[in-house]
């Protein structure tokens, strides 16, 4: 007996010895694992109006720091949006919050507000003023339902992380920085001044002010947008001239204007980011920061021009161009083995008319207008004549309510009647109502499945409907635009690069939304409140 405890002691012992040596060590490499998982500082780029494609016909004229260092990383190449909305506003709001507007109420640019009886702006808030720029209203996320992956890193931190967001466009910036962003800047064409709103900051901070003072664009003065030597289609040609109108000085209104249709604009863009990374020191602080680009220009020229121009090839290489400048700066302030970036769009674009008109792939121009004409007609059949639609957009009708419960009418079946008038115009691909979406009495369809997901029932409409394929809502013939579904506006890059993801090729599918969940993962941080994404744990080291 006393051997049988002795013995027992002895491993029990024994056990102990072999296990307090790792129990000893664990906390120390979680600690190191933690730290190594954070980084200083993490670079969230969206480049507006830029499909996956772009990165595969252009790559052969890559410069080596640019985009080919990007795609070192972790590539996804199946990654589409799984909403009906493909435009800015809800496209960075998907990114930022891994939701679709069904969740994060951002469900276009603008929308109808049925209390306000007007037309809204995605970021519009009266209760803030423009800093920095011609005076009106501000701008701010209030519109924005729940939060977002740079909200949950300033959480996590105890709001030691530091997160500045910086786009051409206000929503561009807004919705990346989140509710709780340090700064978020956008630019004012008006005054070719770098701006903000008293949401984030009651003044302008010094450094900004003297950006401004220094007048960026005066650099390109009499300077014409001349292609690349290597652009396709571009072969080194003038692609456009500012023509000034007297001896005025430069730059004036119409000159900024001008400008603001360049590249050149990229280029003094990603100067104030790297400005504002050493003037608000990202990188260098406590906890791991975050800076937000949206890259604006590449979406002008893309409506302008059409994504088979050379002016878009031309744009593409100089963005590339642009962003292998920006990393090296990067490189020697933070360090890039310090730093994680994503690269993803907010949208894709379509051909324009004339290309798929010339290439018989679809009708071309859509006429949104017929459609709600037939729609009203039909309603008009239905209840006799009056306004019965109240607002309309390219995918989108909202019913004069008021209107109907005046005729006694049913609102059910003025969506029924509303939505079949829709479906059957020859250039419309499907149409539902809004008693059939909020019911869950849906087909089972891909496309159904988007419009659910882009359907908010607060600030959606009476009647959803899609477009045929390569049937695009402009008049003109030359110049394109993007909001569907189809592939060519849902289908953008998701790239991660830096040292928790494994780089490499994936084909497996992925979502814009799963952006911050993967980011959340691999930080080991909160998912933001109304994440639907996944985390892409092939990619994560």
């Amino acid at each position: 007996m006393f051997r049988r405890v002795l013995a027992f002691v002895f491993l029990a012992a024994c056990a102990l010895w072999v296990a307090f040596p790792r129990l000893q060590s664990k906390a120390k490499p979680e600690a190191e694992v933690s730290s190594h998982r954070r980084p200083k500082l993490i670079v969230m780029i969206v480049i507006d109006q830029f499909p996956y494609n772009y990165l595969e016909r252009f790559r052969p004229y890559f410069v080596e720091g640019g985009f080919n260092l990007l795609l070192q990383g972790a590539d996804f190449v199946d990654c589409r949006y799984d909403d009906a909305i493909t435009t800015t506003c809800p496209g960075h709001a998907a990114l930022a919050t891994g939701a679709y507007p069904s969740t994060n109420g951002i469900i276009g640019n603008q929308w109808y507000d049925r209390q306000q009886h007007k037309m809204v702006n995605c970021v519009e808030d009266d209760s803030t003023r423009l800093l920095g720029g011609a005076e009106g209203p501000g701008r701010s996320p209030a519109r924005l339902i729940g939060n977002t992956l740079s909200d949950e890193l300033r959480l996590a931190t105890n709001l030691q992380s530091r997160v500045v967001s910086i786009s051409l466009k206000d929503r561009g910036a807004i919705m990346p920085g989140g509710h709780m962003a340090n700064a978020a800047y956008w630019y004012d064409v008006a005054t070719g001044h770098f701006v903000t709103s008293t949401y984030y900051m009651q003044t302008l901070p010094a450094w900004v002010e003297r950006f401004n003072a220094q007048n960026p664009a005066a650099a390109y003065c009499g300077k014409p947008w001349q292609a690349l030597p290597v652009t396709p289609g571009g072969n080194g040609k003038v692609l456009r001239r500012f023509v000034a109108s007297g001896n005025g000085p430069c730059p004036s209104r119409r000159f900024l204007k001008w400008l603001d249709n360049t590249p050149y604009m990229s280029e003094i863009q990603l100067r104030f980011a790297l400005q504002a990374l050493r003037e608000e020191h990202l990188g260098s602080g406590p906890a791991t920061d975050l800076l937000a680009i949206s890259l604006s220009e590449n979406d002008y020229i893309g409506h302008q021009f059409g994504p088979y121009s050379p002016e878009v090839a031309d744009m593409t290489l100089r963005t590339d161009r642009d962003l292998a400048a920006f990393f090296k700066d990067l490189d020697q302030s933070v360090g890039l083995k310090n730093v994680w970036i994503t690269l993803s769009a907010d949208h894709g674009v379509a051909p324009s008319p004339r290309f798929i008109e010339e290439h018989h792939l679809g009708v071309g121009r859509a006429d949104v207008s017929a459609i709600v004409a037939a729609v009203n007609q039909a309603l008009a059949s239905e209840f006799g004549p009056g306004d019965w639609v109240l607002e309309a957009s390219e995918s989108q009708i909202y019913l004069n309510r008021a209107a109907l419960a005046k005729q006694g009418a049913s609102l059910g079946q003025a969506e029924y009647a509303a939505a079949e008038a829709a479906a059957n115009h020859p250039q419309v691909a499907a149409a539902f109502t809004r008693s059939q979406i909020m019911t869950g009495n849906l087909p089972d369809t891909p496309i159904a499945r988007k419009v659910a997901n882009s359907f908010n029932p607060k600030r959606s409409g009476d009647v959803y409907f899609v477009l045929e394929p390569y049937a695009v809502p402009m008049q003109a013939e030359t110049g394109s635009t993007h909001g569907s579904p189809w592939s060519y506006d849902a289908q953008v890059p998701l790239i991660f690069w830096g040292a928790a993801f494994k780089p490499g090729l994936y084909a497996e599918p992925a979502q814009p939304t799963d952006l911050p969940a993967t980011l959340a993962a691999a930080m080991e941080i909160g998912q933001p409140s109304g994440s639907q994404g996944r985390p892409l744990r092939e990619a994560i080291q």
